[in-house]
């Protein structure tokens, strides 16, 4: 499922990822070093990043992981998504998926993020609000 409206665009508009990042992604990354601070991310996780938007959580995250590591970005927007593979290196992988429906198996990364989207679903009990990550 992909959908690029809900709260990325009003209805019948387009999503402007541009106009995003330059709102949302100045402030965001304001607390992103905190996030993956808290996150615990080190090299060689794998990592979830729910809600990627235009991968400005991701981009800190694929220095934290470095070469072994991989940074995996859910989005329910394939324009989001488009401009976070824009910015991100190869080893970014991108999927258009609704991150109250994802289909990872518990304990499939080391760390699951999300800088700016759980408190915006609309059931955030969901699968998204409840996915495990690895024993430490």
């Amino acid at each position: 499922m992909s959908s690029d409206r809900g709260l990325h665009a009003a209805a019948g508009q387009e999503v402007s990822a541009d106009g995003y990042d330059r709102y949302i992604g100045r402030w965001s990354r304001l607390f992103v070093p905190s996030l993956l601070t808290a996150a615990e991310i080190g090299a060689g996780d794998q990592v979830l990043d729910m809600a990627t938007g235009t991968g400005e959580a991701a981009i800190a995250a694929i220095s934290l992981v470095g070469d072994t590591g991989v940074v995996v970005g859910a989005d329910i927007s394939a324009a989001m998504l488009g401009t976070a593979r824009a910015r991100l290196p190869r080893s970014y992988r991108a999927i258009v998926t609704d991150g109250q429906a994802l289909a990872f198996q518990d304990a499939s990364f080391d760390a699951v993020i999300c800088q700016l989207g759980l408190m915006f679903f609309p059931r955030p009990d969901s699968r998204a609000g409840r996915i495990s990550t690895r024993p430490s």
